[in-house]
C-alpha cells in the first residue's frame, strides 16, 4: 500500500480536471480525492492504493487530461496511507 499526493500545476482549473480525474480513478483500484487549490493555478490529487495501481492511475491522469487543461509542473510526495475507501472530489482547500 502507497500513498502519493500529486500537484497539478498550470490551467487545472475551470477545465473539466476533477470530474476527468474522478472518471478516472473508478477504472483502478485505488482511493482517495481530488480538490482545487484556492490560488487557482493548481489541483492536487491524493491517492492511495497498491503502488502499480497508484503509478498507473496517475500515468493515465497525465495522459488524457481535459480538452482545455494544461499541465506544467507535476509535485509528487509521498505520505502515510490513511486507509481510505472511494474515491471523490473534496471541497477546495487553501493551499496542499
Amino acid at each position: 500500500m502507497t500513498r502519493t499526493i500529486a500537484t497539478f500545476s498550470g490551467r487545472v482549473q475551470n477545465v473539466g480536471f476533477r470530474d476527468a480525474v474522478q472518471r478516472i480513478a473508478a477504472r483502478y483500484d485505488v482511493a482517495g480525492t481530488v480538490r482545487n487549490v484556492r490560488d487557482g493555478e493548481r489541483l492536487e490529487i491524493d491517492v492511495e492504493g497498491d503502488d502499480d495501481d497508484v503509478r498507473a492511475f496517475l500515468d493515465d491522469v497525465l495522459e488524457h487530461p481535459p480538452r482545455y487543461a494544461r499541465v506544467e509542473h507535476i509535485d509528487r510526495r509521498d505520505a502515510e496511507p490513511l486507509g481510505r475507501h472511494g474515491f471523490s472530489v473534496a471541497p477546495t482547500t487553501a493551499s496542499p
